[in-house]
């Protein structure tokens, strides 16, 4: 394939297994330098690094919890000072857990709404400066079939995906003018450790509901990631594409 990405950079958030470590594998097929973020898995984060360089891509592994705030500067000044700066952001990172909301927490609430909605906001806020003075960058933020079909037991995590498609579509307005797109991706149940701790019944359960009879791979999600960061995207802006397989028919 070609590396339309040649010469960017992309910084990926929880880019240390599941669709995180897709999306920088595929970022770097494409040419991109990759910072490939993690916060509890260096290990993991490092092979996914050694797998780009194996294939001759460059990659740097950095950890960094994005729910503090000091923390996302330090990762973004990382990507400067190594890389010259972010031309591409995937908001990947989240956070997810089953809990019905009377038994939910504030403090769950909130620790939830800082990985999933507020990080991608400050993320966005330190990366747009260096996109708008070079007049070109590619924000993606990963949101959830949860946000429009809703779920049972997970009110916290469907609200944050849906305030990643509601920021996603005014940031989209306000930077269109400059040469940066911002676009989300909603994925179905995919094969990561989210689906991993279920049992086998229930995973049956899922596929029964997916008309192209299969779950998710990772790689369906960077497929259109990478997409979205290329220069053949630069006309599509504010939208969200749908990764589900026509589960729930969205």
């Amino acid at each position: 394939m070609s590396k339309e990405l040649a010469g960017r950079t992309a910084l990926v958030t929880g880019a240390s297994r599941g669709i995180g470590a897709a999306i920088a594998r595929e970022l770097a097929d494409a040419g991109a330098r990759v910072v490939v973020n993690y916060c509890t898995h260096p290990s993991l984060a490092r092979a996914v690094v050694e797998d780009i360089r194996a294939a001759g891509g460059e990659a740097e592994a950095f950890g960094a919890n994005v729910a503090d705030p000091s923390q996302v500067q330090g990762l973004v000044a990382f990507a400067v000072s190594r890389f010259g700066g972010v031309d591409i952001l995937v908001n990947n990172a989240g956070v997810h857990h089953h809990q019905p909301v009377e038994e939910l927490t504030l403090e769950e609430w909130h620790r939830l709404m800082a990985v999933n909605l507020t990080a991608p906001f400050i993320l966005s806020q330190y990366v747009l400066p260096y996109m708008r003075r070079q007049r070109w960058g590619r924000i993606i933020n990963i949101s959830s079939i949860d946000a429009f079909a809703g779920t049972s037991v997970e009110a916290h995590y469907g609200t944050s995906k849906a305030g990643i498609v509601g920021l996603t579509r005014a940031l989209a307005l306000e930077t269109a003018s400059q040469g940066i797109t911002v676009n989300a991706v909603a994925p179905g149940s995919i094969e990561t450790d989210m689906l991993a701790v279920h049992s086998e019944e229930r995973r049956a359960a899922l596929v029964a509901h997916i008309p192209v009879g299969r779950l998710g791979r990772p790689e369906d999600v960077a497929y259109v990631v990478r997409f979205l960061a290329s220069p053949r995207a630069e006309w599509i802006t504010g939208q969200v594409i749908h990764v589900n397989g026509g589960e729930g028919f969205f």
